[in-house]
């Protein structure tokens, strides 16, 4: 992280989150800016200035900025923010260029997401394969459906590029605000990412650009945020940003006795995502977080890809966050850890009666052992 030195538009100090490589960064920041301030009308190009990065220069790239527009018509609020992606480039490595539009010369504020992938050409050879997740949207009674088809993320140990598009709604929920868990997105990732929409009947045009907020696996949509028109037929909402992970290191200890793992396989659809187990045998406590997506289903039995052979068998007990359904939002769970091959095996068992096992874990618990 880091904060800007100073701009030539009148903003204030501007916080940055950043991953820096050789020949690419990925930025992250959100600022507000006033276009009737003297110093955003002299300047031909928004410049902020920052210290020295890794790269002299960039290609061209996207940011997102937007107005806010809020009213009542007829006795009904509207929103009918606006705004659109703006051109951005690294021109030194002190100086982060954007572009100025004239359409927002009239606005009062502006607010900035700059969420940013920036490439030096000309460079060797850093190249690293994310891995692609699908993402599976988890909320109470199915509410929201998303777009499987269009709502992914890509990862990397430092940042991911997140794209989501939005599917529909129950219509006993059009008017309430909107909260559900994204099965497949990282936990680690927290930023404000701009809600893109056609419409915006307040200005032909720009198109609708309002905000939703990613934290621990969440996506959140307050019913304000929904622009005027935001489920209409073709108007293709959709959400995309290059993202920093709040992502922390963790040292190589000899020894430990863990099995970490990005997915472990419960055949067919059955899988446990982000799994992560951890014994201390003395005294013999066990944690475990992950998630899953599995319905309709009392036991499930996962096989790892390895696992450290002085791991015992033992069973224990967890709570998790459960998701779908009415009522039971606390599950208990029954881990049962067996090694009689060379993989091992994890069977899970619902111990509550549900039939289900669509839940979130982070839990610590004695670990039952011979």
């Amino acid at each position: 992280m880091f904060n800007s030195t100073g701009n030539n538009f009148g903003a204030g100090v501007i916080a940055f989150k950043d991953v820096q490589e050789s020949n690419y960064i990925v930025l992250n920041a959100k600022f507000t800016c006033n276009p009737q301030s003297a110093e955003y009308q002299a300047a031909e190009v928004l410049e902020i200035f920052v210290p020295a990065l890794s790269i002299a220069r960039s290609t061209i790239a996207g940011v997102v900025a937007r107005y806010k527009e809020r009213g009542t018509s007829y006795g009904y609020p509207y929103v009918r923010d606006g705004g659109t992606v703006l051109k951005s480039w690294v021109k030194d490595a002190n100086t982060l260029c954007i572009e100025k539009l004239s359409c927002f010369d009239d606005k009062q504020e502006i607010i900035i997401y700059i969420q940013t992938l920036y490439c030096m050409l000309g460079q060797g050879g850093n190249a690293s394969k994310g891995k692609e997740k699908r993402i599976t949207c988890v909320s109470e009674d199915s509410y929201l459906r998303l777009d499987t088809s269009y709502t992914f993320c890509v990862v990397f140990p430092k940042w991911i590029f997140y794209h989501m598009m939005y599917g529909s709604c129950s219509w006993a929920y059009r008017n309430l605000d909107w909260e559900a868990f994204l099965d497949g997105l990282p936990e680690d990732v927290t930023a404000d990412v701009p809600v893109i929409a056609s419409y915006n009947y307040g200005n032909d045009k720009l198109g609708g650009i309002t905000e939703s907020r990613l934290e621990g696996g969440y996506w959140m949509l307050p019913k304000d945020e929904r622009g005027d028109g935001f489920e209409n037929t073709g108007n293709y909402v959709f959400s995309f940003g290059y993202l920093v992970r709040d992502y922390v290191e963790e040292p190589v200890i000899p020894g430990r006795l863990r099995i970490q793992e990005e997915e472990l396989d419960g055949g067919r659809y059955n899988k446990f995502r982000g799994f992560d187990l951890e014994l201390i045998p003395s005294p013999a406590m066990a944690a475990c977080e992950g998630s899953t997506g599995i319905y309709s289903a009392s036991e499930c039995t996962f096989i790892p890809q390895s696992r450290p052979s002085e791991i015992p068998e033992f069973d224990a007990y967890f709570l998790d966050t459960f998701h779908g359904g009415q009522g039971l939002s606390i599950q208990l769970l029954k881990m049962e850890y067996r090694a009689d091959t060379a993989a091992g095996s994890i069977k899970i068992t619902d111990e509550s009666g549900m039939r289900n096992l669509a839940f979130k874990m982070y839990d610590t618990t004695i670990a039952i052992t011979e």
